[in-house]
């Protein structure tokens, strides 16, 4: 029974485990925003390799500074203008190439006083390397927002925010599962030490008796 127990126990405990990677491998940083660029000045390209552990849609976003004070909600922004390049190639011969010509205002946030702008949605196929390079064609700087404030172009993952709250969740339930079957197997061998201890007396005393 108790060799049972433990079995059990012990694939809880892989269980766990493996959910505890699943849930920090699509969950990470890495996975979610895998890319992070400054938005390159006319007439120059910026790239960058990265992996991400599972295929899906991203979005191409820019971010850039707020130029003053915003009080109460952040009003909507016209949407700006850009002649960007952008490739990205991957394994088994992937590659995708788009011209992004505008930005839209997609919302902003008055805490970190910044503005965000959506571009592109990229369909990435599978989990692997990949590569991106994002080059600007502008030779008149038609972007002005950006060549004066500087700005970030990053590749965030096209998704409902309930996904990553899921991996969050299932994140901190691997370390209970992983926990509850620690002190679980402890539990087991102590009380399978203790049974053979007892027994071990039985003996010694039914061998005196004798």
């Amino acid at each position: 029974m108790k060799n049972i127990q433990f079995w059990s126990v012990l694939a809880i405990l892989i269980l766990g485990i493996a959910c505890l990677r699943f849930s920090y491998t699509r969950g990470s940083i890495e996975n979610w925003a895998p890319v992070h660029l400054p938005f390159p000045g006319a007439g120059l390209v910026v790239a960058s390799s990265f992996h991400i552990e599972s295929g899906g849609k991203f979005d191409l976003s820019l971010s850039i500074p707020m130029s003053g004070e915003i009080l109460g909600g952040i009003p909507p922004q016209p949407p700006v203008n850009s002649m960007l390049k952008v490739t990205i190639i991957g394994e088994k011969k992937f590659e995708d190439i788009q011209h992004i010509k505008k930005f839209q205002h997609s919302g902003g946030g008055g805490f970190s006083r910044t503005y965000f702008y959506s571009g592109s949605i990229i369909k990435l196929p599978r989990k692997g390397n990949y590569k991106i390079e994002i080059a600007n064609e502008d030779n008149d700087e038609i972007f002005e927002n950006c060549s004066k404030t500087g700005g970030m172009i990053r590749l965030v993952r096209y998704e409902k925010l309930e996904t990553g709250l899921l991996y969050g969740l299932l994140h901190m339930l691997s370390y209970i599962i992983i926990a509850i079957s620690i002190v679980g197997m402890m539990i087991i061998g102590i009380s399978m030490h203790f049974k053979k201890s007892i027994s071990k007396n039985d003996f010694t005393k039914k061998a005196g008796l004798l």
